[in-house]
């Protein structure tokens, strides 16, 4: 007998959000000879970047189902509003821009907190939802998608509930602050893994940190990887080009992901003549706010880079099979390090060398290390002289063509999102 099974979360396609991703995996993939499948999610969301044009979100034996928020896309026409140049903002948008700050700090326990209200209702007024579902799916950040399950879990206690963690809430950001909202978050954490049934997260390190703090649960805890969907990434041609060319994707997190080191060792391999400034292309697509941009421009290779801006996903995953190398940063701090970027499977089924900076101690290094996916850089006190002879070797490499032909795909399956949720179908 088939069992019904519930997806919440705030973020789905045709958002363009890193996070939307894995919900609409876990809906793509579930074997729908054992699962009926149903999603709840925002039909208004608050969108940090574009939505991926012309995606049809909708997949056979799936029921969607979407809810506005009371404060949803308003909030992207505000952001909008006030990233214009100071001069064509209005009184009125730069009150509002500081209303909005504001509320930023104030609101609990994130943005999805004006969702939850409608979602409540629509429940109540569908109690055959609840009635009818055998587990629940909850997704975060968007911690308020545990919310609405624990709500779901406590009106049918028949239900198993998975709560999926994909980046850290408390343990590592909030367990070592005082004050009211540091208790508040730090008790709904503790009530959320209290009371599911069980637990996922998606790096093996960010799943030991969490069994570590929580001795108790530790049993109910497991690790379930993001990935990568085979159809987005047609085989791989060589790749020849005249430009040794770089692509990022993605926020640099206000600095915490340092676009800097890549930039020290190309401008000392400018300065040695090993490689000339007309013949080294950097592509960044996302949001780069204008401070990091000015810090960027005390480098030579400012001037090998091009800003992409907000691209749909469809156009990102071509820039990806079209360089060299493929861009990773991690930032120096424990809740980046101790998870993967999703990028970094993207990165993988693109089948291009990926050239990573982070921690060497990271889960992120020590994949690119073990897959001979290219090259690691210890961003831990990074030193230009230590890095450089690795740099040298890389361009001596990609001289000989040697970057020319895809990378290996063998192995590479493991982090197809069809693999790991074959290993999230266990779970329930």
């Amino acid at each position: 007998m088939k069992k019904n099974i519930l997806i919440i979360s705030y973020a789905y396609p045709p958002n363009n959000v890193a996070g939307a991703q894995r919900p609409y995996a876990l809906a793509k993939y579930l074997d729908k000879t054992k699962f009926n499948v149903t999603v709840i999610t925002c039909e208004n969301p608050d969108l940090p970047i574009a939505e991926n044009e012309n995606f049809d979100p909708n997949l056979d034996k799936v029921e969607l189902f979407y809810i506005k928020s009371k404060v949803g896309s308003s909030a992207t026409k505000l952001r909008q509003q006030t990233n214009q140049k100071k001069n064509k903002v209005s009184v009125l948008s730069k009150l509002k821009s500081i209303l909005f700050k504001i509320g930023q700090q104030l609101i609990f326990p994130d943005k999805s907190m004006f969702w939850y209200p409608n979602v409540k209702t629509y429940l109540k007024q569908n109690p055959e939802i609840i009635k009818n579902t055998d587990i629940v799916f909850s997704t975060s950040p968007g911690v308020t998608n545990h919310r609405i399950a624990r709500y779901i879990k406590k009106r049918n206690e028949n239900i198993l509930w998975i709560a999926d963690f994909r980046d850290f809430y408390c343990v590592e950001n909030w367990h070592d602050k005082s004050g009211i909202k540091a208790h508040l978050h730090q008790n709904l954490e503790k009530s959320i893994i209290k009371e599911a049934s069980k637990l996922t997260f998606v790096t093996k390190t960010m799943l030991l940190a969490y069994q570590k703090f929580y001795l108790q649960f530790q049993n109910k805890m497991h690790c379930v990887y993001n990935g990568s969907d085979k159809e987005d990434f047609p085989a791989a041609p060589e790749y020849l080009s005249d430009k040794l060319s770089f692509f990022y994707a993605g926020s640099f997190y206000g600095g915490l992901r340092s676009p800097f080191p890549l930039m020290q060792l190309l401008d000392k391999a400018i300065e040695d003549n090993l490689m000339n400034i007309k013949n080294i292309q950097i592509q960044i697509a996302g949001n780069i706010d204008e401070d990091m941009k000015s810090a960027m421009q005390n480098y030579k290779s400012y001037h090998c880079i091009e800003f992409l801006g907000n691209l749909p996903r469809t156009r990102v995953l071509q820039c990806m099979g079209n360089v060299t190398f493929l861009w990773l940063i991690v930032a120096n701090i424990k809740s980046h390090y101790q998870t993967v970027p999703i990028k970094l499977f993207e990165y993988i089924a693109a089948r291009r060398p990926i050239i990573n900076f982070a921690p060497i101690i990271s889960e992120s290094s020590q994949i690119v290390r073990e897959m001979n996916l290219g090259y690691n850089f210890d961003t831990v006190d990074f030193n230009i002289e230590k890095s450089y002879p690795a740099f040298k070797d890389l361009l001596s490499k990609y001289k000989e063509g040697a970057f020319n032909k895809p990378v290996p795909n063998e192995n590479l399956h493991t982090f197809t999102w069809e693999n790991q949720i074959k290993l999230m179908e266990n779970l329930l």
